[in-house]
C-alpha cells in the first residue's frame, strides 16, 4: 500500500512540474509505440555481407538479418525502418531510445547482457579467420608475432587473442575497413565470422586470393539486441521469431543466404533458440 501511494505522488508531482505528457511517456511500452506508429525502427550494419549490408550502386540495406527483420516486423502487423549504425553506436543508440532494437548479427554474450538484452537466438555461426594465400600461413599460431585487424566491438578479435596470445590486434571500424587492411598487406589475418569471411571474398572478386585457417574455429550466438526493461516487447519479437520457424520462413530465409543457390553454401546449423 504505501508502495502504491509512494507511485501515485511521483506520478502527481510528475505531472504538477511537467504536465500529463510526462505521465504517458513515463508509462509508454515500447511495444505500444511500435504499434500507434506502425512501424519498427531498427538499428543495422551496411558493411557486413551476407547479413545485412549495401549492394553495389543501391542505396537501401538487405540480407540475411533485414529478411528476419521483416518476417518479425509482418507478424506485429508493422513496417520497418532501418538506421545505418556502427558497431560502437550499437548500444549508446539502444538505451538511448533511438532505435526499437539492434539487428546487425550482434552476439549474445554475458558481458554484453549486463548492459543490454537479447532476443532469441536466430542465427549459430563460427568466427574463422583468413589470410593471403602467399603469407604461407597455415595455422593460427603462425600468427604470433604478427598482426590481426578486427571491427573494434568484434568478439572475433579477442577470441583470437584467446588462440594464439601472441598476436597483435589492430582494432577499426567496420568489416570494410578491417579487410581492407589484409588487402594492403598492412596486417596479416582478418578474424569474424565464417559466413562474413565468405561473402566479404566474394565480393572482392578473388576469393582465391585468400586461406581460411583451419584451426580456428569457435562458434558464436546471434539474436536482436534489445533494451533492458521492456519484457512485453522482448515476448513480442520472441513470439514472432519462434512462429518465423514454424511457418518454414526461416529455412526460406536461410537457404536463399546461405543454402545450396548461395555463392559459399553452409550447412544449416541453427533453430530458434530460446533461453
Amino acid at each position: 500500500m504505501k508502495t502504491l501511494a509512494k507511485t501515485a505522488a511521483a506520478l502527481f508531482a510528475m505531472w504538477v512540474i511537467a504536465g500529463p505528457a510526462a505521465i504517458s511517456s513515463a508509462l509508454a511500452d515500447r511495444l505500444d509505440e511500435v504499434k500507434a506508429r506502425g512501424k519498427l525502427i531498427v538499428g543495422v550494419s551496411d558493411t557486413t555481407p551476407p547479413f545485412s549490408f549495401k549492394k553495389a550502386g543501391e542505396t537501401t540495406v538487405t540480407g540475411y538479418d533485414l529478411d528476419i527483420v521483416h518476417a518479425v516486423a509482418k507478424r506485429l502487423g508493422v513496417s520497418v525502418d532501418t538506421v545505418s549504425l556502427s558497431s560502437a553506436e550499437r548500444i549508446p543508440m539502444l538505451n538511448e531510445g533511438k532505435i526499437d532494437f539492434a539487428a546487425t548479427s550482434m552476439t549474445r554474450t554475458a558481458e554484453r547482457l549486463k548492459e543490454i538484452d537479447f532476443s532469441y537466438i536466430y542465427f549459430v555461426t563460427p568466427h574463422a579467420v583468413i589470410v593471403k594465400k602467399s603469407s604461407g600461413i597455415t595455422s593460427v599460431h603462425q600468427l604470433a608475432g604478427k598482426k590481426a585487424s578486427s571491427a573494434s566491438t568484434s568478439t572475433a578479435g579477442p577470441n583470437l587473442k584467446e588462440a594464439e596470445p601472441k598476436v597483435e590486434l589492430v582494432y577499426v571500424r567496420d568489416y570494410a575497413q578491417a579487410f581492407d587492411l589484409l588487402k594492403q598487406d598492412k596486417v596479416d589475418a582478418f578474424p569474424t565470422d565464417e559466413s562474413v569471411l565468405r561473402a566479404i571474398v566474394q565480393q572482392d572478386g578473388h576469393p582465391d586470393d585468400y586461406l581460411f585457417v583451419s584451426d580456428f574455429t569457435k562458434s558464436r550466438n546471434v539474436g536482436f539486441a534489445l533494451k533492458k526493461g521492456e519484457p512485453r516487447f522482448k515476448e513480442a519479437i520472441n513470439k514472432a521469431l519462434l512462429d518465423v520457424e514454424a511457418s518454414g520462413d526461416a529455412v526460406k530465409i536461410y537457404d536463399a543466404w546461405f543454402g545450396p543457390k548461395s555463392p559459399e553454401p553452409m550447412a544449416r546449423k541453427f533453430k530458434i533458440q530460446a533461453d
